[in-house]
């Protein structure tokens, strides 16, 4: 905000003798620009100087006496500090100064309030209007402010406290400088009170006081932030650069295209927090035992919390300040007060909304004391702080706010239907231009539960992608949008590269029929879900989650691996040692950790060897039966509530819960391959390349070892490593050692017959 841009709601700055002389308020020109403004302050302040110098009186003693002022006390001077002498208030050079002070400061008030009706943007009244500045408090300012503007007042204060080395005015200057009387001056001393505003927001903060200081003779030293506003412009404080952007309303601001239902509640607000205050002076007040309000939007990145508040101050008609609390909550102690009471300060002086984002930095999981203490020194800050606020975070944390000076009000922005993330990648496309109109848009809706914001990034990263490896941005798509998923599954879960397609499985045509059914209800599931309104019917359940059931080596981590591969998503394989923990809890605690951070990817979750996990609750005899059922239900809610793909596979059909079994889509149960299925198995598994011998036989090698497909898999690899060691074709007689070798792991023999056979 520069000088010119600032707004002008400020009141007239308030003075002692305003309204004295209501003739001159008329007639009185209002001012061209600042300086003209600081000129009649100064002379202001000059005249008040030499009122002060005329009370105080000039030594008798020896004139050459006076070179050596402020270094020694003279005898006249002893006496008139302890009151033996006063050089009087009523002779006539007095009476005159006292009365060209108070015509003054009629004629500065006059053409002040002439300044304003013209919109003559004028720094310190603005300021007095922003902090609420009584007359003292903005008197201190100017005389603050005069040692910035002429070099020479430097001597004059030095000279006036009697020391040669003061440079600054201190705070027994300002008062007898502003006060007249006794009374005047003891309660003038509350204006420099630590939590007043003059130290909040004008002055520097000081270092340890120097022993046997007081409070009179302490300087007031201008913080270096209020000293550019008032002389130079009103930009940004440039040390909150790295903490805080602001976004002016006459900036361009993208379209809502979702979730406009918030805008018309935040609009909503806005009015309530104006009626409130209507009556009760400036915007930026709160009428006494009123709340402030405060606004907490919670969402994934991307979800557009910015974009609405943006869109609500262009129509409020004011800039927004947003500050990252990430980077505020790294600091501790003082500096974390410190730059708190800047940025607040900031809003303040650009009459600005102020949103806090990343607020859920300062709930960590597990908070020390130093993280306590950052959260009641924020929330006193905020509580003392006379703005509306907006509070954003990723994910939903409970402010727990202990005082009851503010209410907040909560709104989560979700992300986007199925039917609006197709809409949005559509519009974004368009945007784009370099995207064909045709593509599988909702398929990548269905498959990403992206924001607004993600999806803008991966088309942007499309882009970009495409150019460095020579392809379509089309073809691009979905590694981009991978590109943008940032979960941490890889802590408790296994990552599988699905390589196998519906060519490479063999099963019997009615699992196949089921697995594709499986697929298609995702595929379709944005027509059903969205166009035909299932989506009103179902509150919960919405996702996909199949068991698979058979002996080992049938082939359910292949058939996960195909569905996979066929819609073109994520598999990621929960590792149990890593979920199930022997410390109540845990296992729960593992379990949400798993399905939280799946959500981020929609990536399909598979439980192998579930039988540990999933089976049957038991009749409660001890604790541990109770909490083990406890983390089965527990398992099976987050089951229901992940709206992407939960496999669970398993060797023994019979120890699943039969609550799971009900709640499960589709239970598709792997039968143990015979002779048909094992032959295809057999020649499915030999890749082209490999050379066979003459003397192959499958069919006798199905008919001959019952064994299932995951076996055969490992005695086809076993095999190929025989004959590659002896320089041959892949034979008989190398399949026959390989399969002795697998029957051995079970205990199981080839007959002799068998072995000298080949």
């Amino acid at each position: 905000m520069t000088t010119d841009e600032a707004p002008q709601e400020a009141p007239a700055a308030e003075s002692r003798s305003a309204g004295k002389r209501p003739a001159e308020a008329g007639a009185a020109e209002s001012y061209t620009h600042v300086w003209e403004h600081y000129a009649d302050e100064l002379r202001l302040l000059d005249l008040k100087l030499q009122l002060l110098y005329h009370r105080k009186g000039r030594s008798a003693a020896d004139p050459q006496a006076d070179a050596f002022r402020g270094m020694y006390v003279s005898e006249d001077e002893f006496m008139r500090l302890v009151g033996a002498y006063d050089a009087g208030w009523d002779d006539e050079e007095a009476a005159r100064l006292a009365a060209e002070i108070d015509g003054l400061q009629a004629h500065i008030a006059a053409r002040v309030a002439a300044s304003l009706r013209r919109n003559v943007f004028l720094p310190l009244v603005y300021a007095a209007g922003v902090f609420s500045l009584g007359w003292l408090e903005q008197g201190v300012v100017m005389l603050g402010l005069a040692v910035e503007l002429d070099r020479k007042y430097e001597r004059i204060f030095g000279f006036m406290a009697d020391d040669l080395t003061v440079r600054l005015p201190n705070v027994g200057l300002a008062l007898q400088l502003l006060c007249r009387t006794p009374d005047e001056m003891r309660a003038g001393r509350l204006a420099f009170a630590p939590n007043g505003k003059l130290a909040r927001y004008f002055l520097a903060e000081e270092e340890a006081e120097p022993y046997g200081r007081s409070l009179l003779s302490r300087p007031i030293a201008f913080d270096r932030r209020m000293t550019t506003f008032l002389l130079d412009t009103g930009a940004l404080d440039e040390e909150l650069a790295p903490l805080v952007t602001i976004h002016y309303p006459d900036e361009p601001v993208e379209p809502l295209l979702v979730q406009r239902d918030v805008q018309e509640r935040l609009s909503a607000f806005v009015q309530l927090a104006a009626a409130r205050r209507s009556g009760h002076g400036e915007p930026g007040e709160q009428p006494d035992g009123e709340p402030l309000l405060g606004v907490h939007l919670w969402g994934p990145p991307g979800s557009g919390k910015k974009l609405q508040l943006r869109h609500l101050c262009r129509q409020w008609g004011k800039s927004l300040i947003v500050a990252d609390m990430r980077a505020l909550a790294a600091m501790a102690g003082d500096a974390f007060a410190g730059r708190l009471r800047r940025v607040l300060r900031e809003a303040m002086l650009h009459k600005a909304a102020l949103a806090f984002a990343h607020t859920e930095a300062l709930y960590p999981d597990e908070p020390d004391a130093a993280a306590r203490e950052r959260l009641r020194q924020f929330q006193a800050e905020l509580d003392d702080c006379p703005l509306d606020l907006f509070l954003l975070s990723d994910s939903r944390v409970r402010l727990e706010w202990e005082s009851t000076r503010r209410n907040w009000l909560e709104r989560e922005l979700p992300v986007p239907d199925e039917s609006e993330r197709a809409m949005l990648w559509r519009r974004f496309a368009e945007e784009a231009g370099d995207l064909p109109s045709d593509a599988d848009w909702t398929g990548l809706a269905v498959k990403f539960r992206f924001t607004p914001g993600q999806i803008r990034q991966a088309l942007a990263d499309a882009g970009t992608l495409s150019v460095w490896e020579g392809k379509a941005p089309v073809s691009v798509l979905e590694q981009s949008c991978y590109r943008q998923i940032r979960h941490r599954l890889d802590r408790k879960a296994v990552r599988i590269e699905p390589r196998y397609t519906w060519d490479d499985i063999v099963l019997p045509d009615e699992q196949k029929e089921l697995l594709r059914s499986a697929c298609n209800q995702v595929k379709y599931r944005s027509l059903v879900y969205g166009e035909w309104g299932f989506e009103r019917k179902l509150a919960y359940g919405k996702g996909l989650s199949m068991l698979y059931a058979g002996p080992p080596g049938t082939g359910k981590t292949m058939s996960a691996q195909v569905v996979a591969n066929e819609l073109r998503m994520e598999l990621y394989k929960i590792d149990l040692s890593q979920v199930i923990s022997k410390y109540i809890g845990e296992t729960e605690k593992n379990l949400h950790e798993i399905f939280l951070e799946a959500r981020k990817s929609n990536a399909i979750l598979f439980f192998d060897e579930t039988d540990a996990l999933f089976g049957k609750r038991s009749e409660v005899k001890d604790a541990h039966d109770k909490y083990a059922n406890i983390e089965t239900a527990y398992l099976l809610q987050k089951m229901e509530e992940y709206q992407g793909i939960s496999i669970l596979a398993t060797n023994l059909l019979n120890n699943i819960d039969e609550a799971f079994l009900r709640r499960i889509n589709y239970v598709i149960q792997f039968p143990f391959p015979d002779a048909e299925y094992r032959e295809k198995i057999w020649r499915a598994t030999i890749p082209p390349e490999t050379p066979l011998s003459d003397d192959v036989d499958f069919r006798r090698l199905a008919q001959t070892y019952e064994i299932a497909g995951g076996n055969i898999k490992n005695v086809v690899l076993s095999a190929a490593f025989l004959a590659a060691e002896t320089g041959e074709p892949v034979g008989m007689r190398h399949f026959v050692r390989a399969i002795r070798h697998e029957l051995q792991k079970s205990g199981k023999i080839i007959p002799r017959s068998e072995l000298e056979l080949y």
